[in-house]
């Protein structure tokens, strides 16, 4: 009977003080295949489709004793034959243990190929000899390439052998007497690898440019395809002539093509022009790809991985797999470009494989090097490790819940630890009790800023394996104090700012002092107030306003429970004139319970509220010569300093009007200004004075110009 438990959307429950807000408590989710890939995993499968079950067994095969697996290949027979680096050395596989077939003086085994009448080839480096060791395990030299990296080998249905070599990128023919004729001198360096179709048709993979070339039999090469990525690492042909590819580019073989890609730490050789290439030390910085190549009809894209080389392949049957580094992951590539990440190795790189004659994918492995067989069917239990999740600061953690899908047999459940550094180590705290209920428990572990769980996969014999398809763990951080940044009025910040001594001794900022936004005549007397607020939890902020008059000494509320705003506009022509301060209060009770709830508060320098018009006092006029009139007059105002003075002759346009000292900078200025020369008749001039806080008052002057007498 199918049992199917599926996790409950629910976050740890907090008490609010406000009834419509969500919960302070967070979520971290994992799930989709680049999270789940950015875990480990011990003895789990995760699908490009985002699900996790559990992997197929592996078993190490005893007697390897190599840094580097560089080659692999599998006779007839069944027998399974290992190039290694480090020593430089052939082994032979037959079922669970590795036998020392010869040892080479040369720094490396680089390549093998089985010969049906039951001996060996191995291609070394850096002499680029071909060694021949027949049934007995007697050595003889078949061919001397002078100063050649057989990098690698391939035997043709017509028994020919092909030896793909560098750094002189040449792909040399063989017979089986071990005449060697040259067949491509490609421009890149070095031939990294080289297939044979059931037709004889050969493929050759490049590192430099990256081109697979095609080679028919007695015909010139050509390309059959140019990849986006510097190297062709490995080939494979299967049996509709279908050519697989994949790359393995690093930063350094786009500066350096002359170099292909291998294991790190393997010595370099002396002699030749080139050492022997080494790939960079960790994850390249660029991409890799895996190319199905169809001859006559182009090339598809059928994976690509971000930082990570793509160094071996293997066919068995419509299957495709995937030997990766600096990650050491096997996975499957289908035709339908959905992958598998089958399992991973603590060695660095999966450098070569091959298939018995069971079928079965034998694996081989450098840094370090050993040699695998992958079992068929599911392991009993495995388990996948998420990477470290940084809650942002010192959290408590709470209730885990996930998304699966299990049948009788099968079984899920998932333990979490925390800690206060990025990666776990002896300071972070055990792990937890297993939770079994996929719908939610919660599990007591210490306050962290980092988290980690651990999702165990079993079965039983015979039943299949469970599918994860999503983890869910609420956290909860510990409550930070809410930031107010800054508060403007009119655009001019209050906090923090030179201070002038205002009237009656009271400071006022020098904000309050400038000129306000000019508001139209008339119109009422609104503050715009703006603040900048920040909450290092991202909780919700309520922001509360007050003021208060600079000589009084309660507060009273402007406005409340302004939820997320950052702005408000204050009617001060229900205030009297004078000096004031505000307060602006931030706080997160709203979102967090009354014992962490917490508040910042700031206070403005003083603030001018000034809704009294200035007053335009003792208009005189005196005539000048040729009819013109000079009119003298004070503008005062009680609290702001006067900022314009502007004069309108018979409602004409306003014209700007000089204070007699030069500088409109005082409560009080007297100014002149003298007419044009009049026309008799009447004549009215209105002043208007404008202060700091866009009050206007006028005042006018009647002039009446008599007809001059002939």
């Amino acid at each position: 009977m199918l049992k199917k438990t599926i996790g409950l959307l629910a976050v740890l429950v907090l008490v609010l003080g406000h009834p419509t807000l969500a919960a302070v408590g967070k979520t971290w989710k994992t799930s989709g295949s680049q999270q789940f890939a950015a875990g480990k995993l011990e003895g789990v499968a995760v699908f490009s489709t985002g699900e996790v079950e559990l992997a197929p067994d592996t078993e190490e095969i005893e007697g390897l004793e190599a840094e580097i697996v560089w080659d692999m290949e599998a006779a007839a027979d069944g027998t399974v034959y290992v190039a290694t680096g480090s020593p430089a050395a052939v082994y032979t596989i037959k079922g669970d243990k590795a036998e020392l077939l010869h040892k080479s003086e040369d720094k490396h085994v680089l390549s093998v190929l089985p010969l049906p009448d039951g001996s060996v080839l191995a291609g070394t480096a850096p002499k680029g000899i071909v060694y021949r060791i027949d049934r007995r395990g007697d050595v003889s030299v078949l061919a001397d390439l002078e100063g050649s990296y057989i990098w690698d080998m391939a035997l043709s249905p017509f028994n020919e052998i092909y030896c793909a070599t560098g750094p002189e990128g040449k792909l040399i023919q063989l017979n089986r007497a071990g005449k060697a004729t040259e067949r491509l001198k490609a421009k890149q360096k070095n031939l990294m690898c080289v297939a044979v179709d059931k037709d004889g048709t050969a493929y050759v993979g490049t590192s430099g440019d990256g081109y697979i070339y095609r080679l028919e039999r007695g015909d010139q090469a050509t390309v059959l395809y140019d990849a986006s990525e510097s190297e062709i690492h490995d080939l494979v042909v299967d049996a509709q002539g279908v050519v697989y590819a994949c790359t393995a580019q690093s930063e350094r073989s786009r500066q350096a093509p002359s170099g292909p890609s291998r294991p790190p730490g393997s010595p370099s050789a002396p002699g030749p022009a080139l050492p022997l290439p080494t790939l960079v030390q960790g994850a390249p910085a660029a991409h890799n790809s895996i190319y199905r190549v169809v001859p006559g009809e182009g090339g598809t894209l059928l994976a690509r991985f971000d930082k990570m080389f793509v160094l071996s392949l293997a066919l068995v049957e419509d299957k495709l797999f995937v030997g990766t580094g600096t990650n050491g992951r096997l996975m499957t590539v289908r035709p339908d470009t959905v992958y598998t990440i089958l399992a991973e190795f603590d060695a660095a790189h999966i450098t070569a494989m091959a298939v018995d004659s069971e079928g079965d994918i034998v694996i081989g492995t450098s840094n370090a090097g050993s040699v695998r067989r992958l079992k068929k069917g599911y392991r009993s239990e495995g388990a996948f490790i998420s990477k470290p999740f940084d809650g942002g600061y010192l959290s408590r953690w709470g209730r885990v819940w996930w998304r699966d899908k299990v049948e009788t047999g099968q079984r899920t459940r998932i333990k979490l630890r925390t800690g206060n550094s990025g990666e776990p180590d002896e300071h972070w705290s055990p792990w937890s009790r297993w939770a079994t209920d996929s719908a939610g428990e919660i599990l007591d572990v210490p306050m962290g800023r980092f988290g980690q769980f651990s999702a165990e996969l079993s079965t039983r014999p015979r039943t299949g394996s469970p599918l994860l398809h999503e983890v869910m763990v609420s956290y909860r951080q510990v409550n930070r104090r809410p930031r107010i940044d800054d508060l403007k009025v009119d655009g001019q910040s209050l906090l923090n700012k030179p201070e002038r001594r205002g009237p009656s001794g009271a400071a006022r900022s020098q904000a309050s002092a400038s000129s306000a936004a000019r508001r139209p005549r008339g119109e009422p007397a609104l503050r715009t107030l703006t603040w900048k607020a920040t909450d290092p939890n991202g909780d919700e902020i309520f922001f509360e306003l007050f003021y208060r008059g600079v000589e009084e000494s309660e507060w009273k509320q402007v406005s409340k429970d302004l939820r997320g705003e950052t702005s408000y506009k204050w009617d001060t022509s229900r205030v009297a004139d004078g000096y004031y301060v505000l307060k602006l209060v931030a706080r997160d009770d709203a979102v967090r319970p009354e014992a962490e709830a917490l508040a910042d508060e700031r206070v403005s320098n003083p603030l001018l509220i000034d809704n009294r018009r200035p007053a335009v006092e003792k208009l005189t006029a005196r005539l000048g010569p040729d009819d013109t009139y000079r009119i003298s007059g004070v503008a005062r105002d009680q609290h702001g300093a006067i900022t314009r003075i502007e004069v309108s002759h018979n409602s004409g346009d306003w014209m700007p009007v000089f204070p007699s000292d030069g500088i409109l900078d005082s409560r009080e200025e007297a100014f002149s200004h003298t007419t044009e020369t009049l026309e008799p008749g009447e004549h009215v001039f209105v002043f208007a004075a404008t202060d700091s806080n866009e009050n206007t008052g006028s005042g006018k002057v009647v002039l009446k110009v008599r007809a001059t007498r002939e």
